[in-house]
């Protein structure tokens, strides 16, 4: 299928920083997880409605290193400290990460929380470890462990979206799992080059994803799902990145003086005009509830 293209994606290695200002500066999926381990870390809500992380204790060994590669480097920390910077919430919302059983981060309305499981990471890392042929070892595993961070980034914000639209009562056309796949890339994109790199790690990891389904055969199940598959959301990240800046993206489209484009013309030629939709979706519904 051709995902591959030099280790990492070839483009996204030189993507400059061009994407600060969307949404405003910034200042600075699945069911219940059932019973749960004691938590070990949990940290103190503020004034206002924040996420509030916690490492639940590993089931597993594996789950306990997890655990340990998440909480060393302050990961739901980090997201909550982003998230409190650019989104009013209306109250506070655990955030999670616990042994589930699955590989899986969801919005559970009826407790209100965010969950992120130890076994989605533990499923991605080979799959993205797989993508680094380039640069020594210690490079590669630097990479490894920025893109496992970046992916943990992209799927906590996904689920902040899902939190966002039943909390608020956000209006959502179309499929929600897409509108808080949009969400998530409009709060990576728009954030500092840090953040913009863990966009770079989403896009990484649906190719690894689509490469894996590509090698197997894809259970007719799969297509019932409320999610969009991984090749498509692949491209839609992608095109949206494209067509957040045209100019500066340009080196992502398949032309015949750039056959290592990985973006279809045919989509490409849509992706401003799709881009601007996703800011006209998003953008109202949220502005009363952004920091500036």
């Amino acid at each position: 299928m051709g995902w591959r293209t030099g280790g990492r994606l070839r483009w996204a290695a030189a993507v400059p920083f061009a994407l600060v200002g969307l949404l405003g500066a910034p200042v600075g999926a699945g069911a219940s997880a059932g019973t749960r381990a004691p938590v070990e870390q949990v940290a103190e809500p503020g004034a206002e409605g924040v996420l509030v992380p916690s490492y639940e204790a590993g089931l597993t060994p594996e789950d306990q290193k997890t655990q340990a590669f998440l909480a060393q480097n302050a990961v739901l920390e980090d997201i909550a400290a982003y998230a409190s910077e650019r989104i009013v919430l209306p109250q506070d919302i655990p955030l999670q990460a616990a042994s589930c059983g699955e590989a899986n981060a969801f919005w559970d309305p009826r407790a209100q929380d965010i969950t992120f499981c130890y076994e989605y990471i533990e499923e991605l890392a080979p799959l993205l470890s797989a993508q680094q042929t380039e640069g020594t070892a210690e490079e590669r595993s630097a990479q490894l462990d920025q893109d496992l961070i970046g992916v943990t980034n992209e799927a906590v914000l996904h689920e902040l979206g899902h939190a966002l639209v039943n909390l608020y009562d956000l209006p959502v056309v179309g499929k929600e799992e897409d509108a808080a796949d949009q969400l998530s890339a409009l709060l990576l994109a728009s954030g500092d080059e840090r953040h913009v790199g863990y966009a770079l790690s989403a896009i990484t990891a649906y190719a690894a994803l689509a490469d894996a389904a590509a090698n197997g055969e894809q259970p007719l199940q799969a297509y019932a799902d409320e999610h969009s598959l991984d090749a498509q959301r692949f491209y839609n990240w992608v095109c949206w990145l494209y067509g957040s800046d045209p100019d500066q993206y340009a080196p992502v489209v398949e032309t015949e003086r750039n056959p290592d484009g990985i973006l279809p013309p045919e989509r490409a030629a849509q992706c401003p005009g799709e881009f601007r939709q996703m800011e006209k979706s998003w953008s109202p519904a949220l502005k009363p509830y952004l920091k500036t």
